[in-house]
């Protein structure tokens, strides 16, 4: 608790509600020191078909008056909610929390808070590997935007680095670990994994499954995806599980039928209750993107007790992944490297399930209290003691 006693009332800046997102902001808003309120700019967008858990939700939180004002990479949302500043003015928040800083709802929000002299905060999973990030007109933008925040929360140790290539003070820093519904995910993959051979049985597969979860579109890295798969098939026998939708969905299925692989499955889209059944079933990830923020599926493998083979482009890589403990990593479009990593996992038991318990060791660091946490004490202007890295 702060040194005062006083509650500091914080709002959070963020898009729509994200099952994701839950269990942090109830961590957040169960701290004494805080009283929390999340103000979303849309209940939901059209790239997302989950349910909502509005039953899991204990936080206070509002959805804003607005509407989409276009869209930008792989079809993101960009929202204008103009009563952003009435709604600062009448909250009196001691602190905003902004999730990122592309939509003019944010604009607005940092131009209230320098009129209200409200202390503004950056959470920011980007990365300078991010190859969404080479337009110098756009950099120029981005420190501009970076220079009007009084500090930053990053994902982990690239975000802070690009935070500080865009102009961020290391002091004025903290890192919050994201994360997933960690216990969700460690709990449901367990009891899925005792009936791992009845549900394999069910879905008609028998041998190694390889997964990836997530958008179906090239950005993802999914063309290199299948093209090395095609070439681990004509040596191991396994099953490759897309789960998941996207705008390419169909492109894919006709490359499929085209090279006449038959051991690529397309699940479609899963929501978050059923995942862990995929997870459970699994002998690994891959998730070979070409560009990521993060990645947060990767938590939800290491979760369920899976190795991770990895692009680099993936924000998640440098905290996540560690070549040879707990997963394998490669450069973005490096078909040979990931047909090689994906053989060598599907014929190397002891080390598939060495990395297995490797990762779920490391991504207990990565939990919704130590990312609440994080942002408690950005907000507390409170030494940051949430974020150590667990293997060097």
């Amino acid at each position: 608790m702060n040194s005062t006693g006083v509650r500091k009332s914080v709002a959070i800046l963020t898009e729509i509600i994200s099952p994701y997102r839950i269990p942090v902001f109830n961590e957040l808003s169960d701290n004494p020191s805080i009283d929390l309120e999340v103000l979303f700019f849309s209940e939901t967008e059209t790239r997302r078909t989950w349910r909502i858990p509005f039953e899991k939700i204990r936080f206070k939180y509002r959805v804003l008056q607005g509407f989409l004002v276009s869209k930008r990479y792989q079809g993101g949302p960009i929202f204008f909610n103009p009563t952003i500043l009435y709604d600062i003015w009448r909250g009196k928040y001691h602190s905003i929390i902004c999730f990122g800083y592309h939509h003019p709802t944010i604009w607005l929000a940092l131009i209230a808070c320098k009129f209200s002299r409200t202390r503004t905060l950056l959470w920011s999973e980007s990365t300078r590997f991010d190859h969404r990030t080479t337009n110098g007109i756009i950099e120029y933008i981005k420190r501009y935007l970076i220079s009007k925040f009084d500090g930053f929360l990053a994902a982990g140790c690239s975000q802070v680095e690009y935070l500080q290539f865009l102009g961020a003070l290391e002091d004025h820093i903290w890192v919050a670990p994201d994360s997933v519904d960690s216990d969700f995910f460690t709990q449901q993959s367990r009891l899925y994994k005792d009936r791992k051979d009845e549900i394999k049985k069910e879905l008609g597969i028998t041998g190694p499954i390889i997964l990836y979860v997530g958008r179906l579109l090239d950005d993802k890295g999914i063309p290199e995806l299948i093209e090395a798969f095609q070439k681990v098939v004509s040596e191991q026998d396994a099953t490759m599980l897309f789960v998941g939708d996207g705008p390419d969905i169909d492109r894919y299925k006709r490359i499929c039928q085209q090279r006449s692989i038959t051991s690529i499955r397309f699940e479609g889209f899963c929501t978050q209750e059923t995942l862990p059944k995929y997870y459970a079933i699994a002998d690994f990830l891959v998730f070979p993107t070409r560009s990521d923020p993060w990645g947060l599926v990767i938590n939800e493998a290491m979760c369920s007790g899976l190795p991770v083979i990895c692009s680099l482009a993936a924000g998640a890589a440098a905290e996540l992944v560690y070549p040879g403990f707990n997963g394998l990593l490669h450069k973005p479009g490096d078909v040979e490297k990931l047909r090689e990593h994906m053989l060598n996992l599907l014929t190397d038991s002891d080390m598939l399930n060495r990395m297995g318990l490797s990762s779920l060791s490391l991504i207990t660091a990565f939990h919704p209290k130590k990312m609440a946490q994080g942002f408690a004490e950005a907000v507390l202007n409170l030494p940051n003691k949430a974020y150590k890295k667990k293997y060097e």
